[in-house]
């Protein structure tokens, strides 16, 4: 399946690029009745088109790395809870599907119920990194320790769960 997929994105782009190297000549194509065609190129277009005429240039460019920038960790450490919380969904339905029971009682109501147990996993990603997106304004160093108690967490969670899950096969 992933090999199909990859073999038919990469023909796509590959036939998706003809169209590009066509328009760029500009020379004399003939037709099958002999008579000549001239092709249009971008190059024949007038020097300021309607297009670019309303661009206001004078924007200032973006700057990267300036004094407001979050710390470079603070992305990954996002990145690295949504995985650990998806984890921990997909490993809680694997786990219940064999028989396990869940452990914790804040969400032995929400795990029979799909849409509440996603839903109070998008919480569990969503409340540490907005909490964080508020810290590092003030004090970026809260900021990451917060994600990283919170991904300490997910992961402990998410380890027990394999560990259960593992011991009932």
């Amino acid at each position: 399946m992933f090999r199909t997929a990859l073999i038919l994105a990469a023909l796509t782009l590959t036939v998706s690029t003809a169209p590009c190297f066509a328009a760029d000549r500009a020379d004399v194509v003939d037709r099958a009745d002999g008579v000549g065609v001239r092709v249009a190129s971008l190059s024949d277009a007038p020097a300021e088109s309607a297009l670019g005429a309303d661009v206001d240039w004078s924007l200032p460019p973006v700057q990267f790395g300036h004094a407001d920038s979050r710390p470079a960790m603070l992305p990954a450490l996002y990145a690295s809870l949504i995985a650990l919380q998806a984890y921990d969904g997909y490993s809680t339905s694997r786990g219940l599907s064999l028989g396990a029971h869940e452990a914790n009682p804040m969400m032995t109501s929400a795990v029979g119920n799909t849409g509440a147990k996603w839903a109070a996993k998008v919480a569990a990603a969503a409340v540490p990194m907005v909490l964080a997106e508020r810290l590092w304004h003030r004090n970026r160093a809260a900021a990451v320790v917060v994600m990283i108690l919170a991904n300490g967490v997910s992961a402990a969670v998410a380890a027990n769960n394999a560990r259960v899950i593992h011991q009932i096969q």
